[in-house]
């Protein structure tokens, strides 16, 4: 069985992505799932206030908010998962993860900003794409991607491309 990381946040993207991957279980794609929030890191002024474990209980209550949506979505489509809830810079997460996991792929959402955009705004899906290892594809779900709608163009498949 091939392991897929999907990495969510709680946003529309996220969801584009989860919707992709409820369509390839129920074509019969084999895949053991995991979810994974990355919750960013609180600043150093705070940590000095609060104690180690709010920070924890903080985090945590954060990442079941951000998958709650999916969660729901998955439950009801009745696809098995694991969740995980990590705190990190995102891209740097989501590439040691599917490392340490041994996923076969990792399947996320992305606004698909043009590339033009990316350079100025920056782009999470763009880091991922070149901290993976090689071997492990990067399938992109364009936001509002729907599972009835057949439309290919709405996941792309890309790869670091690193010989």
């Amino acid at each position: 069985m091939l392991k897929a990381l999907v990495p969510v946040d709680g946003s529309a993207n996220s969801l584009s992505a989860v919707r992709h991957v409820i369509k390839l279980v129920k074509d019969r794609e084999p895949l053991e799932i995991h979810l994974l929030n990355v919750q960013p890191p609180m600043h150093h002024d705070v940590t000095m206030f609060v104690s180690g474990d709010a920070v924890q209980e903080f985090h945590r209550d954060e990442g079941a908010k951000a998958l709650a949506h999916v969660r729901q979505l998955l439950d009801d489509g009745g696809v098995r998962y694991t969740p995980h809830v990590v705190v990190g810079h995102t891209a740097e997460v989501i590439a040691a993860w599917a490392s340490r996991l041994h996923c076969d792929k990792v399947i996320m959402g992305t606004r698909g900003l043009g590339t033009v955009t990316q350079l100025f705004l920056g782009s999470v899906t763009h880091e991922v794409i070149h901290l993976m290892p090689p071997g492990i594809p990067v399938t992109l779900v364009k936001q509002g991607y729907d599972m009835g709608s057949g439309d290919s163009a709405a996941a792309v498949t890309a790869s670091a491309g690193r010989p």
